[in-house]
């Protein structure tokens, strides 16, 4: 399925008097650079993110999370940011309940003791650490290992299986020693990887069509592929976005008008955070920031920040046209009521909806830049093309700022300081 059919985006709001289509198009030799990387990265060489929906596993993935789905009744998954974000948001988004996932991305031992009480038996466990050095990880398993030691003796290899890129890393060796099935992490970092085991595996685990969500991911990276500034759907929007924060706009806020969208809104933070939160080469601070809002909880906290507050944010909006067929249908029992008269005959999908118009053309109104998302939330071809487009978003973005956007060195300082500690 083509990705255009599922995922439509609304620009006409995006562009004002200072950022116009012209300025935007005018970006286009900055990123010659990039243009020349994907030519390679087109290859699988080196690897990179963007050749992940053309990789040829995920019949094997499938395969392997069809039979973790019969044999057991629910699955865990221990992992730290990229290592959890892209799986959640795949799970939460498009999968089944059938069988429950539940991710455990912190190491607060109050969340933690909830493990005491699962069934272990009828449980299964993924341990998810690109370098198998991550400090958490290797916390959250090993303060488990002598529980599920005890209660599966023997049997532990059949319940858990850890991913990790490194056959030195530390998750490696524990893997080993303890008889564990060790599935690779591709040469990509973490929050790159949701279309990758990492975030395939536990989706195929929820029933989910990765074929289909790998098809839409596909087409993205074809779109994303054409040289041209105007026909490339992430070169221009990042575009855009560069030229709002040029003009004081550096907040990116991110709100969907769906609970299940929830997880992406979380994974979007820390690609942009951790991606283009950098020095350049000349030594600037550079960067934008995500902040996650939902609607229309949101329209109740933070709208009016948004509307009256510092002209300092750009929006991207998410919703569903779909869901105006769903939800309960008001009663006019209470139709003499003020308050009540406007909703008596709609479904609780069509006030959504209502609500998201209305905070969007209020935003345009109030001069604040935005664009539209459509999608199908239910549609994995929609999902993997949005996913797929602002991974290539924040690759563009990088190029235009002048940083690298596969490090984290200020993240890796933090990692040391807590050894530090901890060895004091």
């Amino acid at each position: 399925m083509k990705a255009s059919r599922t995922l439509e985006i609304d620009s006409t709001a995006w562009l004002d008097k200072d950022v116009t289509r012209a300025s935007v198009l005018a970006l286009a030799p900055r990123l010659d650079g990039l243009r020349q990387q994907i030519r390679a990265w087109r290859s699988g060489t080196p690897p990179s993110f963007y050749h992940l929906p053309f990789r040829d596993d995920s019949r094997t993935i499938a395969v392997l999370g069809a039979q973790i789905a019969q044999r057991f009744q629910r699955t865990l998954v221990f992992g730290i940011g990229g290592s959890s974000l892209g799986g959640e948001t795949l799970v939460r988004c498009l999968g089944s309940r059938r069988h429950p996932l539940r991710f455990f991305d912190n190491i607060d031992p109050a969340t933690l003791a909830e493990l005491d009480d699962v069934d272990w038996g009828t449980s299964a466990l993924l341990v998810v650490s690109k370098s198998g050095q991550t400090a958490e990880t290797l916390a959250q398993f090993l303060g488990l290992l002598p529980l599920l030691e005890r209660k599966l003796g023997p049997r532990l290899p059949e319940h858990v299986r850890c991913i990790t890129e490194d056959p030195q890393g530390a998750l490696a060796a524990v893997g080993r020693e303890l008889g564990l099935d060790i599935l690779q992490h591709p040469a990509v970092g973490g929050r790159f990887s949701a279309l990758s085991i990492v975030g395939l595996l536990p989706a195929a685990i929820a029933g989910v069509d990765i074929g289909a969500l790998l098809a839409g991911a596909r087409d993205m990276a074809e779109q994303c592929g054409v040289e041209d500034m105007a026909s490339n759907p992430a070169f221009y929007q990042a575009g855009v976005q560069y030229l709002h924060a040029r003009q004081g706009r550096s907040v990116c806020v991110f709100m969907p008008y769906a609970d299940r969208l929830r997880p992406l809104g979380m994974w979007y933070r820390q690609l942009w955070a951790e991606s283009l939160g950098k020095r350049d080469g000349h030594g600037q601070a550079r960067g934008l920031t995500p902040a996650l809002a939902m609607g229309v909880t949101d329209q109740h906290s933070q709208l009016q920040l948004y509307l009256h507050g510092p002209d300092d944010k750009q929006f991207t909006l998410l919703a569903d046209p779909g869901l105006a067929a769903h939800g309960a249908r008001i009663p006019d029992r209470f139709a003499a009521l003020p308050a009540v008269s406007p909703l008596v005959g709609h479904t609780v999908g069509e006030l959504l909806l209502a609500e998201f118009r209305a905070t969007r053309e209020t935003l345009s109104r109030h001069g604040r830049p935005n664009r539209v998302v459509h999608l199908n939330t239910r549609d994995p071809a929609a999902i993997g093309a949005l996913m797929f487009q602002l991974e290539m978003e924040t690759v563009a973005m990088a190029a235009l700022l002048g940083v690298d956007p596969f490090d984290q060195p200020a993240v890796e300082e933090g990692k040391r300081l807590a050894r530090e500690y901890l060895n004091k």
